[in-house]
């Protein structure tokens, strides 16, 4: 008897120590997850708005995945602390989805992932893991070089006119991206890649990773841009931000973070994107058409077409930076419609049926009234002489059928430029302001709808 009690005991006292084990082990409300909890709401002080941490049950908030959570400036500041500590002391970054790509960027991972994982967002996003990686032919590069012949002869029969800071530019690129009659193929593959010039078009590809800075310099800027992708969550649509990547066309070194291609610039466009998209009523899947004045290589022209993927989008710009822009385009998009100068028979410009149209900026005339959808300047009205700011807003007035969206220097600038701000610029017709502020790029932000045509 006392046998079988002894034994019905210690079976009673086994069950109590199993179920203790498994609510401590398997239960919501074991003591690890309270702690658990405990210690999210303590890293919660280091985030900001954009990161959602919500749970059913009381006291029960897990870690979220790193690909999910955003810094605020205290999240920032210890982000950073931790990881130069970490660089300074084991030349590595505490950060595992942080790393600085080869200086041969053709070696870098471009490939999809298998599976996901904490780091990044999956599926993945990225949107330089989608583009073309294959080489631009030369039945193409001969047909941009002629484009560009045509654009230079062309030109001057115009009353456009060159600074001498220009000119200058205009030779030196001459001697970087033509030979004999050709496009220089390996200068143009390499356009973003440390080229030794004084246009800033090329010389801000590397500001932040460069094969001319010491490998300390490289991480301690890695670091700092990762938190300004952290703050840039603040300002931008996190759907937007999570796709961005820098396309591998020109050969840039940038950052990898959680999986994305970064660097100033394209988080710059990101903001722009972010922008647009809040205050356009386009559809994605709609057709509609695009027109960037002064767009440089096409950046910005990239994302607009990876969001909006049935627009129209024509890029005005001199004939050295239409030379680079329809590199890059064609590098990203090789199987889209592009239009180039040197298809242009006569006076006809028909767009409507391209992907892409790149033309030099006397050009612009022969598009028609009011057909431009939106019409796009960022920071490049602002360092026009006067004569060309002027001709520049007379025809984004005459084209543009509903949008204006502008990010310039609102005041004149004299020691630089020698050119008129925002303020200065002489619309005529009415625009109502959707957008009207001083944002972070120093420069005053528009967006206008067309009031009248």
């Amino acid at each position: 008897m006392v046998l079988e009690n002894l034994w019905i005991g210690t079976i009673i006292i086994l069950k109590m120590i199993d179920k203790f084990v498994n609510f401590c082990k398997h239960s919501y409300h074991r003591p690890t997850a309270k702690l658990e909890h405990v210690f999210v709401l303590i890293f919660k002080i280091f985030l900001n708005k954009k990161t959602f941490l919500f749970s059913e049950k009381l006291w029960l908030l897990k870690f979220p995945p790193l690909s999910t959570v955003y810094f605020n400036f205290l999240g920032r500041f210890f982000y950073s602390l931790i990881n130069l500590t970490s660089v300074i002391i084991f030349s590595k970054f505490a950060d595992k989805s942080l790393s600085i790509e080869k200086n041969d960027v053709t070696e870098n991972n471009t490939s999809r992932n298998k599976i996901g994982n904490n780091f990044s967002p999956w599926p993945e996003q990225a949107l330089h893991v989608f583009e073309n990686t294959k080489e631009v032919d030369d039945e193409f590069l001969n047909k941009m070089f002629k484009a560009y012949a045509k654009s230079n002869e062309d030109l001057k029969k115009t009353n456009f006119k060159d600074s001498p800071w220009w000119e200058e530019l205009r030779s030196e690129f001459n001697k970087i991206f033509i030979e004999d009659k050709k496009v220089n193929k390996k200068n143009i593959i390499n356009f973003r890649n440390d080229i030794d010039s004084k246009a800033a078009i090329l010389k801000d590809q590397n500001i932040a990773i460069s094969n001319k800075n010491s490998k300390i310099k490289n991480m301690v800027n890695a670091t700092l841009l990762a938190c300004l992708y952290h703050k840039y969550s603040e300002v931008v649509d996190l759907s937007i931000l999570r796709s961005v990547s820098d396309s591998i066309a020109g050969n840039n070194r940038c950052i990898n973070y959680r999986g994305q291609r970064l660097n100033h610039r394209i988080l710059r466009y990101t903001y722009y994107l972010s922008q647009l998209k809040k205050n356009l009523d386009f559809r994605r899947d709609q057709k509609f058409t695009i027109c960037d004045i002064g767009g440089g290589y096409g950046g910005l022209l990239r994302l607009l077409k990876h969001y909006y993927k049935n627009s129209c989008c024509i890029l005005v710009e001199l004939p050295e930076t239409c030379l680079l822009a329809s590199y890059f385009i064609k590098k990203n998009f090789p199987d889209k419609k592009i239009l180039l100068y040197s298809d242009i028979i006569e006076n006809e410009l028909n767009f409507l049926d391209y992907d892409f149209v790149i033309i030099p900026q006397h050009q612009i005339e022969k598009l028609p009234n009011n057909s431009i959808d939106l019409m796009i300047n960022t920071s490049s009205l602002s360092e026009m002489d006067n004569t060309t700011q002027d001709y520049y807003i007379s025809q984004i007035e005459k084209l543009t059928k509903n949008y204006f969206y502008s990010v310039n220097r609102h005041k004149y600038k004299m020691h630089k430029y020698n050119a008129q701000g925002f303020y200065n610029l002489k619309f005529k017709k009415h625009w109502f302001s959707l957008i009207y502020k001083f944002n972070h790029t120093y420069q005053l932000e528009f967006l206008g709808k067309k009031e009248d045509n």
